[in-house]
C-alpha cells in the first residue's frame, strides 16, 4: 500500500477518534464536574506520552524545553481545554464540531502574525468567507445565539497558538515529549478549574467508561494523526482531516438526537470550503517554488 494512501487513512481514523473523543466528552460532561474532567483527561495523556518517552529513551528534561514556542504550545493547550470542554458541555455537538473546523483559518492569521507569511489576496477571501461562516453558524445578536458555543472560538484559538508553538520548536523534540508536557498544561488548568470551582465528585461505571473512551480516542487520534502526518505529504493529506465535522455532526443527529439547521449547514460548508481553497492555494503556491 503506497504511504499516501496509509497517511490518508490514518487522517480518517484519526479525526473519527477524535469525533469519538468530542462525544464522550460531552456525555461524561453531564455527571462528571469539567475541572475533574480535564484533570483526568491530562492525567491519562500524560500516562501515554510519558510512557512512550520513556521507551524511547527520551528525556523529559533538557535545556532545549526551556524555549519560548514550549511556553506558547503549553499555554495554548491550556487555553484549548478550557474553551472546548465548556462548549461541549452546554452546546450541541453538532454545532462545536461545525466551529472548530475553523481551526486552519485561524492558524493561516495567525501564522500571518508570528510567522510573518504573506497574506496575498485570494487568501484573504477565503479567511473573510470563513469566517462569516463562523459568523453564520453561531448567529451573534439573534434570539438563535448560542452564549456557549462561542467558547468554541476560545479553544479553536488555543488550538492555533499551540500549532504555532509546535512550528517553531527547535527541530530534534519527538512528538511525545510535546505530548507529555502539553499533557501537563492540561493536567494543571484541569487542577485549577477544580479548585475555582470546588466541585469534585466520584464518577459511577458509566462515568469511569466514557472517561476512559475519552483518553483512549484522545490519545489514538493524536498518535494517527501524527503518524499521517510522517507518512504523507501535509498539503495532500490535511482536508482529509475536515472529514471530522461529518463524524461529529453524525454523532450529534444520530447518537444525541441533535437537529441540525439551516444556517449551520452554510455556515460549516463557507468554514470548510474556505479551509480547502486555502490549503489548495498553499499547495499550489508550494509547487510553483519548487525547483
Amino acid at each position: 500500500m503506497p504511504n499516501i494512501l496509509r497517511a490518508i487513512i490514518l487522517i480518517v481514523v484519526g479525526s473519527f477518534s477524535f469525533a469519538l473523543g468530542d462525544l464522550f466528552l460531552k456525555l461524561v460532561s453531564q455527571t462528571v464536574p469539567l475541572g475533574q474532567l480535564v484533570m483526568i483527561f491530562g492525567l491519562g495523556l500524560m500516562i501515554f506520552f510519558g510512557s512512550i518517552a520513556r521507551y524511547n529513551g527520551q528525556r523529559f528534561f533538557e535545556r532545549r524545553l526551556l524555549h519560548h514556542a514550549m511556553a506558547m504550545r503549553c499555554i495554548g493547550e491550556a487555553v484549548a481545554i478550557v474553551g472546548v470542554p465548556i462548549a461541549l458541555r452546554f452546546s450541541p455537538l453538532s454545532t462545536v464540531s461545525a466551529l472548530m473546523q475553523s481551526l486552519p483559518l485561524v492558524l493561516s492569521l495567525m501564522a500571518v502574525v508570528f510567522l510573518r507569511e504573506p497574506l496575498r489576496w485570494r487568501r484573504s477571501i477565503a479567511l473573510i468567507v470563513g469566517f462569516l461562516g463562523v459568523l453564520v453558524i453561531i448567529r451573534p445578536g439573534m434570539d438563535t445565539f448560542d452564549f456557549f458555543a462561542a467558547f468554541t472560538l476560545i479553544g479553536v484559538f488555543g488550538m492555533a497558538i499551540r500549532d504555532i508553538g509546535t512550528r517553531i520548536m527547535p527541530a530534534g523534540i519527538s512528538t511525545s515529549i510535546l505530548g507529555f508536557w502539553g499533557a501537563v498544561a492540561i493536567l494543571l488548568t484541569g487542577s485549577a478549574m477544580a479548585l475555582i470551582s470546588g466541585q469534585v465528585t466520584m464518577p459511577n461505571r458509566d462515568g469511569w467508561l466514557l472517561l476512559g473512551g475519552l483518553v483512549i480516542f484522545g490519545c489514538l487520534g493524536t498518535l494517527m494523526v501524527a503518524m499521517a502526518m510522517r507518512l504523507g505529504e501535509v498539503s495532500v493529506i490535511s482536508p482529509f482531516r475536515y472529514i471530522r465535522v461529518v463524524f461529529g455532526v453524525g454523532a450529534g443527529v444520530l447518537i444525541l438526537g441533535e437537529s441540525v439547521d439551516f444556517p449551520v449547514i452554510i455556515g460549516a460548508s463557507m468554514v470548510v470550503g474556505a479551509g480547502l481553497y486555502s490549503l489548495l492555494r498553499e499547495r499550489q503556491l508550494a509547487l510553483r517554488a519548487a525547483p
